[in-house]
């Protein structure tokens, strides 16, 4: 008859604790888990247009018939990306405690696993997931023209022999005679000269380019040596070109704000930065520069349903729960810059949801870490007592 009893009686309950509702009591062992919550992640790509006037683009027109060429030098911001995302951290205020008693749980399997942050992941089973970490690249440049030197790239040097004739009559004997001189100094050219010396060399390369394809030459190079001598021709011709049409450079430059989602917030504005499209970006303390970028969250109510029907069937008489999970709920990120929006997305916000408990039962449990919800129960093989 013991045997028969002790075999069909019960285990005894998992008993898990908001930390909160352990100030009356001590001396408990066990552990501590937490919920998590959802902090969004902006990234905002920043292009900058910077555009430098050649140094020959006053003769752009009579020595090479160019018009559309940069006359002043100029710096332009402009927000070409904007890219929401988020992550979970453990929600300080959804922290729970596990009580562990060794003969409580003698003979039976109890383990538990959780992510580095302390968010629980299984309960009595393997868990193989493993979130991956984003990184972000903080400064990222192309259109790069090369170094502050770009625009010395000439094909000769700046000085150039300068030869003088000196005519000298001297008086000898009462016969003059003329005498000449040659005077050699180097002086340096004048921009026009210059500007002259690089539209000459222009033209010869096109020359170069009409006899390349033109078969001029009459040596049988293959498709192939024709297209890269062409192409390296246009890059050489390009480079010089831009001595008179100015040089555009473009940068690219992201920037990550942080913003943590709070159900008091729905449906209002919050202030992410300040952008200038003369200066970049700007924090919120300057109040004066730039137009206010924000951020607004709209809940999907999907869970307000379960949450009526979660409170109204509470028993607060039954002071034993299992663990407890999240039930998240969607929302909707929309940013706009002043009153025209940039960018959306719609994503799963943990805090908005709604939180539940277990059976206080021996379950074999797996959460999403990253939701705080359950991904697979069921009930744990527990070793009849004979």
């Amino acid at each position: 008859m013991i045997s028969i009893i002790g075999s069909c009686s019960s285990p005894k309950s998992v008993h898990v604790m908001h930390v909160r509702d352990m100030e009356a009591e001590a001396g408990h062992k066990g552990f501590y888990y937490a919920l998590p919550r959802t902090v969004l992640a902006i990234d905002v790509t920043i292009k900058k247009t910077e555009k430098t006037p050649g140094p020959f683009g006053d003769y752009s027109s009579t020595m090479l018939g160019l018009t559309d060429i940069i006359e002043t030098s100029s710096v332009k911001y402009e927000i070409s990306d904007i890219n929401i995302s988020s992550y979970a951290e453990p929600d300080p205020g959804q922290f729970y405690f596990v009580k562990y008693d060794s003969e409580l749980f003698e003979g039976k399997p109890f383990y538990l696993s959780f992510t580095e942050s302390g968010l629980l992941k299984s309960v009595n089973t393997d868990f193989d997931s493993e979130s991956q970490a984003k990184t972000i690249d903080d400064h990222d440049q192309y259109g790069y023209y090369g170094t502050e030197a770009t625009f010395n790239y000439f094909i000769n040097k700046s000085l150039k022999e300068k030869i003088d004739t000196i005519v000298e009559f001297v008086v000898k004997d009462t016969v003059i005679v003329e005498r000449q001189i040659l005077k050699s100094s180097w002086v340096e050219k004048g921009s026009k000269i210059k500007a002259q010396e690089v539209a000459d060399f222009i033209i010869e390369i096109r020359n170069q380019k009409m006899d390349l394809i033109s078969g001029f030459h009459e040596i049988p190079y293959s498709k192939e040596t024709i297209e890269y001598m062409y192409t390296k021709l246009e890059e050489v011709e390009q480079d010089y070109l831009e001595l008179f049409t100015g040089i555009s450079s473009t940068s690219k430059f992201k920037h990550r704000f942080i913003h943590l989602p709070h159900k008091a917030n729905v449906g209002s504005k919050r202030p992410l930065f300040r952008f200038c499209s003369a200066e970049g970006v700007f924090p919120l303390e300057n109040k004066d520069k730039g137009t206010l970028v924000t951020i607004e969250l709209d809940r999907q109510e999907t869970t307000r349903q379960p949450g009526v029907f979660i409170s109204r069937n509470i028993d607060p008489k039954v002071e034993e729960r299992g663990f407890y999970y999240r039930i998240p709920e969607h929302a909707k990120a929309t940013i706009k810059k002043g009153s025209i929006t940039k960018a959306d997305a719609r994503l799963l916000v943990n805090q908005f949801g709604t939180i539940s408990y277990l059976p206080p039962e021996h379950f074999e449990v797996e959460f999403y870490p990253n939701s705080g919800f359950i991904k697979s129960a069921g009930k744990a093989e527990i070793k009849k007592e004979e």
